[in-house]
């Protein structure tokens, strides 16, 4: 018991000063030293090939065996195996959408059990298509992965944790939301192909120079276009070009906390949008139910729905119309009528 008594300041000490680290190291990332600030590269191929499975980066795993390191996983498939083989340490839930899978792999864990050094591998039927960040993440710091969805088998989108200068380790006042292409065959590849930027706090003020976009009219619920978008159900009635004739899918905006809200036909969502100068506006990925849609031509217009909406980002308002574009190209058409 004296031994453990001895030994207890100097593990505390240890404790302390790696937190401290990390979070200074989360205030220590300004805007542009990210690879999210930078202009998009595919790091999963090099000279035409499908990058080498990368190796897991040296960190201090301090983890408490007994605690933390029951988030830990076996392997049960090659590819697993093969993560396994090279050092990595698996956590957490696979995602499967058909033959393509999302694997989470640590190097090491903190004192408070959170990943350092990990990484989201994604693979096709088994094979190694790429990871979502060209580098390895630090749980809490700036770049770090939050959350992860596959939206269909070609197609995923990823949410990274933005910190400002200031900005305290558990509440970063950004993030970055990441749509990823999945390309199947022999060799699958994944490609990132857009960032997006949204502020957490929509009523905490942008810092100069960030990459986030502005608010008509001074911010959320202070008039422009989002006083034109909240306060009615906008209702699906045209996607790319075919006439939909159905109550939902819907969308309904909460201009006060800068929110959208609505129903797929067969779950309901929930997430964060931003409108950007005088028609830009960006849905990040929505939280949803996980109801089963049975009925085909539902589930069919449900996927459809849902890949449209992460395109956006600039919409026009004709009248009670609502007309949502990816650039030039006309995805959606919806028609407001009262919220109920």
């Amino acid at each position: 018991m004296r031994v453990t008594l001895h030994f207890l300041p100097r593990f505390l000490a240890l404790f302390c000063a790696l937190t401290l680290l990390l979070a200074a190291a989360a205030e220590a990332h300004p805007a542009g030293e990210s690879w999210l600030d930078r202009p998009l590269t595919d790091w999963n191929r090099v000279r035409g090939q499908v990058a080498p499975l990368p190796e897991p980066p040296a960190v201090p795993d301090i983890a408490a065996p007994d605690i933390c390191n029951e988030q830990m996983r076996k392997p049960v498939q090659p590819f697993e195996r093969a993560l396994v083989a090279r050092g990595w340490k698996l956590f957490g839930p696979v995602q499967v959408f058909g033959p393509a899978q999302v694997v989470m792999a640590t190097s090491g864990l903190d004192g408070m059990c959170r990943p350092l050094g990990f990484q989201a591998f994604v693979t096709w039927d088994g094979r190694y298509a790429g990871t979502l960040s060209p580098v390895a993440m630090q749980a809490r710091t700036d770049g770090a992965l939050v959350r992860v969805e596959l939206l269909s088998p070609s197609r995923l989108t990823a949410e990274f944790s933005r910190y400002a200068p200031g900005d305290p380790a558990c509440c970063p006042s950004r993030t970055a939301v990441v749509n990823y292409v999945l390309q199947p065959g022999e060799t699958p590849t994944l490609r990132a192909e857009e960032v997006s930027h949204f502020r957490t706090c929509p009523n905490r003020p942008a810092e100069p120079g960030a990459p986030t976009g502005g608010l008509p009219s001074g911010g959320p619920g202070g008039g422009g276009g989002a006083d034109l978008l909240s306060g009615k159900r906008w209702t699906l009635v045209e996607a790319e070009g075919e006439t939909v004739s159905v109550t939902e899918p819907f969308i309904e905006f909460d201009a006060a906390n800068q929110r959208y809200t609505g129903s797929d036909g067969c779950n309901r969502f929930s997430g964060r949008y931003e409108l950007r100068g005088s028609n830009g506006l960006r849905f990040a990925p929505p939280t949803r139910t996980k109801r089963a849609c049975l009925d085909e031509p539902v589930r069919r217009l449900e996927a459809r729905f849902n890949r449209l909406l992460l395109q956006v980002n600039r919409f026009e308002m004709t009248g009670n119309r609502l007309v949502l574009y990816a650039s030039k190209r006309r995805l959606m058409v919806l028609a407001a009528r009262p919220s109920d």
